[in-house]
């Protein structure tokens, strides 16, 4: 906007103010500088959301309205009548007008002076993205504060035209102020997304950021909305206690989206796992690799190529085991039995260095071949060694398999197995009797008739 455009909006409204008046010809009778005072009436139902405003003329005394008076009146303006006004109402005018630009000159000195004083200890470059913001705002309500205070002052305005007026002033500045709200809350998202560290999680707090950042414009256009409903005659309490029930039936209808969200947020911020990450939730049997992590749901891609969509309420409430962070590295363990008339170090040492050369294995991590029991058909030893990822253990697991087995072959010991014999006792007693000599022929003719 323009200075002259800054300079004419004001005097428009006066003059606007000012038509009303001008319609008799007949100078206003004397009477005391009157203010106008806004009351707001309550029918008879004290809970009643509408209540009825009606101004109220409250006599203040204006030493500055009076001194005029005794001016024009020692000088015989006062008997001057011009467009329905006396010379005394357009003296008032004119100092009217002075007003307005004296405020709106405060407003900038204030903006120009005292602003960066305030913004100091700000950050920059965010210092200077505020002043940019409230600057022009701080001379805009300097201004509408003049424009307020110069038409309280105009005695030949009505109460009614007055009651408008304020009405208007009021709207304007509550839009004034509502933008310097939402411009701040701007800012500080601004200021809260730079400071993100490491920078590449910045992608990752943007979405809790940008709800933040709507809940803060939420509270500022409700509190704004209160205002102008409690300046307008709307019962606020009673209209609160009203949509307080609404709010009740709608959050217990959306009491799962909104335990999804919650959840959503603490799960960004306290980042048990990233975007990228392989995750097991145990509960609920699901493992895979983090597609997107969502304010209300995380997807999950398996390594089977499907997309697993999970609450993040579901999330939270269950244990959630990350193969990739803070560490990817990941230790294996494979189990491999020896015969027990196999050498126990040279055995040991044969699966060490068959691990170690396998392509794959960490070689600055132990490699352990542990005696941990002494089965009943063999030796058995625990194999462990670790990996740059969990997402290469069956690949690995194969190539370790493999290994081991050609160099146990190469170097002739024995995987031992398990093994049973069975002895089966077939026929009875009378019969093994006389296989032993011990029992007589028909014994034999009459079990052999039996067995017919």
């Amino acid at each position: 906007m323009t200075l002259r455009a800054r300079l004419t909006l004001p005097l428009v409204v006066l003059f606007a103010a000012i038509l009303p008046a001008c319609s008799t010809s007949e100078p206003p009778p004397s009477t005391p500088p009157d203010s106008l005072t806004l009351s707001a009436e309550s029918t008879s139902d004290p809970e009643a959301i509408i209540v009825e405003r009606t101004p109220e003329p409250t006599s203040i005394p204006d030493r500055l309205t009076q001194s005029v008076d005794e001016f024009g009146g020692s000088i015989g303006v006062d008997q001057i009548i011009f467009l329905g006004l006396t010379g005394i109402d357009w003296i008032n005018l004119g100092i009217s007008w002075l007003i307005i630009l004296a405020s709106y000159g405060i407003g900038g000195i204030v903006a120009r002076v005292v602003m960066p004083r305030l913004t100091r200890r700000v950050p920059k470059p965010y210092d200077r993205e505020l002043r940019d913001v409230v600057s022009p705002k701080i001379r805009q309500l300097f201004g509408l504060f003049g424009l307020w205070f110069a038409t309280q002052r105009l005695d030949f305005l009505s109460f009614e035209l007055k009651f408008f007026l304020y009405d208007v002033y009021f709207v304007i500045g509550l839009i004034i102020s509502t933008q310097i709200g939402l411009k701040l809350i701007d800012v500080a998202a601004h200021y809260l997304a730079d400071r993100i560290e490491p920078p590449e999680r910045k992608a990752e707090m943007t979405p809790i950021i940008s709800l933040l950042s709507r809940l803060g414009y939420g509270v500022v256009i409700v509190l704004a909305i209160a205002a102008g409903l409690d300046r307008f005659g709307i019962n606020i309490t009673a209209l609160a206690a009203a949509l307080g029930i609404a709010g009740l039936g709608f959050a217990l209808a959306a009491q799962d989206t909104i335990a999804d969200a919650i959840a959503g947020m603490l799960i960004l911020a306290d980042r048990p796992f990233r975007v990228g990450d392989r995750i097991n939730i145990e509960a609920i049997g699901t493992w895979g690799d983090v597609v997107e992590i969502g304010l209300r749901t995380t997807r999950i891609r398996t390594r089977d190529n499907r997309l697993v969509i999970v609450p993040n309420s579901t999330i939270s409430k269950n244990e959630v085991v990350n193969y990739s962070y803070p560490d990817p590295r990941y230790r294996i363990q494979t189990h491999v039995g020896i015969s027990y008339d196999t050498d126990l170090e040279k055995a040991r040492q044969v699966i060490i260095d068959a691990v170690r050369e396998t392509e794959g294995v960490l070689q600055d991590k132990p490699i352990e071949a542990l005696y941990i029991e002494m089965a009943d058909s063999d030796m058995r030893f625990r194999v462990r060694w670790w990996i740059d990822s969990y997402i290469d253990t069956r690949r690995m697991l194969d190539s370790i398999h493999t290994a081991l087995q050609n160099a146990l072959d190469e170097a002739g010991i024995k995987q031992a197995y398990p093994i049973q014999e069975l002895h089966l006792k077939l026929g009875s007693e009378k019969e093994q009797e006389l296989k032993s000599g011990l029992g007589k022929p028909d014994d034999l003719e009459s079990s052999k008739d039996l067995e017919e």
